[in-house]
């Protein structure tokens, strides 16, 4: 019975064995079959993306071309209007340079002239009058603006016009509310100016060209001026306030001066009209010695009244015949 017992039990154990492997085999197979699925699929899907990537080839060649080409076209668009940005700061700035060099050099030589004398009387102040170009007349001979200021504004004929740079001319008709500008290249425009540094004076006379040019000079002899020497107005006849900058000396041509302006009428906008009061100078009355008495006239006494008769109650008295 021990050994029935024992068999039986010993077969149990087999039994139990056998059924683990076999569980243990269909985990292996399983696995096995999906390991085998999934490296199927994952070729299927390789070899599908590799057909489509082979198929794309040409055409996405084809178009990298234009697609590029188009990239850069759009790139350069944009690095043009970063070009043009910088470069109209650049102008801006250029402009506002050369205001302050004008001004700079203006005040150099007031005070090289308050070095040399011993006593110094500041000049009169000017009070710009801003204002805007609206309109414009040039043709074959005519070169003027309109500017928005006027009588109302305080202008009057014959006053400077300025702009960031310089001089562009002066004041030839001021109605209500807008005036006309005579350019500095109009044939009628004469405005008196020097040449610093090399002693010449002269009219600058428009010629209908951009570049004027000094036509006569104070000084009946030659007269030379090195390119690119600062003219200035001179401040002759009362015209126009003395130091506005005007242009540079470009060379000489037919015994002429002529002259690159600082002003660019193309691009100016806004202006400043130099409201610049010239002081009144007194006429010297002759009729007063220098005593600054008034002299008598002949025939006319002092105390005595005519022939050296007496005065009595304001009433001269007739001298008795006889």
């Amino acid at each position: 019975m021990e050994f029935l017992g024992q068999d039986r039990r010993e077969g149990l154990g087999r039994k139990a064995h056998s059924r683990f492997n076999l569980i243990l085999l269909m985990l292996v197979s399983v696995l096995l079959l999906l390991s085998s699925l999934y490296s199927a699929q994952a070729s299927v899907f390789k070899k599908a993306r590799e057909g489509v990537m082979d198929a794309a080839s040409p055409v996405l060649t084809l178009f990298a071309g234009p697609i590029g080409a188009f990239n850069n076209a759009v790139g350069s668009v944009g690095d043009y209007f970063s070009v043009m940005e910088q470069n109209k700061a650049l102008r801006e700035e250029n402009a506002e340079l050369r205001q302050w060099m004008a001004e700079a050099l203006e005040l150099r030589e007031v005070v090289a002239s308050y070095e040399a004398l011993q006593g110094y009387r500041a000049p009169p102040e000017a009070q710009p009058i801003s204002a805007y170009v609206i309109g414009e007349a040039n043709d074959a001979f005519a070169r003027s603006m309109i500017v928005n200021a006027g009588r109302a504004n305080n202008v009057e004929v014959g006053q400077a016009v300025v702009d960031a740079n310089g001089l562009i001319g002066r004041i030839v008709e001021a109605g209500g509310g807008a005036s006309r500008v005579l350019l500095l290249t109009d044939i009628q425009s004469r405005v008196p100016v020097y040449v610093e540094g090399a002693d010449v004076e002269g009219i600058l006379v428009g010629n209908t060209r951009e570049n004027p040019a000094i036509s006569f000079t104070a000084s009946a002899e030659e007269t030379e001026a090195a390119p690119g020497q600062r003219v200035l107005t001179s401040g002759a006849g009362g015209a126009l306030p003395r130091g506005l900058p005007v242009g540079v000396v470009r060379g000489e041509e037919r015994g002429d001066i002529i002259i690159d302006l600082y002003a660019n009428y193309a691009r100016t906008r806004m202006v400043r009209v130099i409201n610049y009061a010239f002081p009144e100078i007194d006429p010297v009355d002759s009729d007063v010695d220098s005593d600054g008495q008034a002299p008598v006239a002949d025939g006319a006494g002092g105390a005595d009244g005519p022939g050296g008769a007496d005065v009595e109650d304001g009433a001269p008295q007739t001298p008795a015949e006889g």
